[in-house]
């Protein structure tokens, strides 16, 4: 099926190659995410996507750990790779030997193809319930927002056959990504050729509890009943309460009622009583004071965790980009949560 995870400790030195250089560094996030995690609900959830038959495949909890450490650190495949290889503390992350051979990095690959976005979502969901385990507690209460990654495309190399100025289409027609679109976004209507990747986040505690991906061309309210699905089929119809959002959320009020969620996105400026009926609730105030949260949080995923850029074409590529960015920063989150780090007294 696949190879054991404890290949450090059989390796030729053993845990004691670690000891020193674990305990000395134990305010690092990688050493807190193994003191904390139990990582065997990965091999849970995956295990019927492998084979009895054949050679044993590289251990499913090394390969997620993998792709961790790739968004943690916002690395390519190849990149995480040679990392790992020269890197003791990523070594006992992922669990290999100090005399093992890092994996190939299309292996990441080959593992996303073979447990499907559907098992990339329940992974997510996984964690959270790893968070309230160890004693989170997760909120009723969300904020969405939206940002833009860019496609994986060299726009500059579309204009071949442009015909003139009038002819919106030319990139269209020669793009490397046939599911990327234009979008803009903004009082100045910002433009860019690619997706947008909305998240809802609780308000309590700062974790991303749903992720949906759609070409940029889809104005942001569309994606908000995806999420509120999304997190429902996994944690339940009353794992959200309230739901907030900025003006671009408007238009959403009859499809959250039908899933039982108070609606709390801000009022357009021409809603008056609309506006004057929330102005007077302090949960939805509350809720609009905190909205910096969520900007914060997707600020970043793009500038710490490159989830502006996507690696990969297709939508279903940077959709997994997405999950796998956010997972990550959910389990930062829940390690600064749990085991923040120590900061000297003096």
């Amino acid at each position: 099926m696949f190879k054991s995870g404890e290949g450090f400790t059989n390796s030729l030195f053993g845990a004691y190659a670690y000891d020193a250089i674990v305990a000395r560094h134990e305010d690092h996030i990688l050493v807190r995410l193994n003191k904390l995690i139990d990582w065997s609900f990965v091999e849970e959830e995956v295990a019927d996507c492998y084979s009895t038959l054949g050679r044993d495949a590289i251990h499913p909890v090394m390969v997620l750990k993998f792709l961790i450490l790739q968004k943690l650190y916002d690395l390519s495949e190849r990149e995480v790779m040679d990392d790992t290889d020269c890197s003791i503390i990523k070594r006992y992350f992922v669990g290999l030997g100090m005399n093992e051979d890092v994996p190939h990095w299309t292996d990441l690959g080959k593992f996303k193809e073979r447990i499907g976005t559907d098992r990339m979502e329940n992974l997510f969901y996984r964690i959270l319930e790893e968070a309230e385990r160890l004693g989170i507690v997760i909120g009723q209460k969300r904020t969405v927002d939206a940002t833009d990654v860019k496609a994986n495309v060299d726009t500059a190399r579309c204009v071949k056959d442009k015909k003139d100025d009038s002819d919106h289409d030319f990139v269209d027609r020669n793009t490397s990504d046939k599911e990327a679109r234009f979008g803009s976004k903004g009082k100045g209507k910002r433009s860019w050729y690619g997706y947008k990747s909305s998240t809802n986040m609780d308000d309590d505690t700062d974790l991303v509890t749903a992720v949906a991906t759609t070409d940029a061309s889809v104005p942001d309210a569309d994606a908000l009943p995806a999420l509120v699905d999304t997190e429902q089929a996994h944690r339940g119809e009353d794992a959200i309460e309230a739901q907030g959002g900025d003006k671009g959320y408007v238009g959403n009020k009859e499809e959250l009622t039908e899933r039982g969620v108070k609606d709390y996105t801000i009022p357009r400026d021409n809603m008056k009583t609309e506006k004057v009926e929330k102005d007077q609730n302090p949960d939805y105030l509350q809720l609009k004071r905190h909205r910096y949260k969520i900007e914060r949080k997707q600020s970043e995923a793009k500038n710490r965790h490159g989830i502006g850029k996507a690696r990969h074409r297709g939508l279903t590529k940077v959709h997994w980009q997405g999950l796998l960015t956010y997972m990550a920063i959910n389990l930062k989150r829940i390690a600064n949560i749990l085991l923040p780090v120590q900061r000297p007294t003096w």
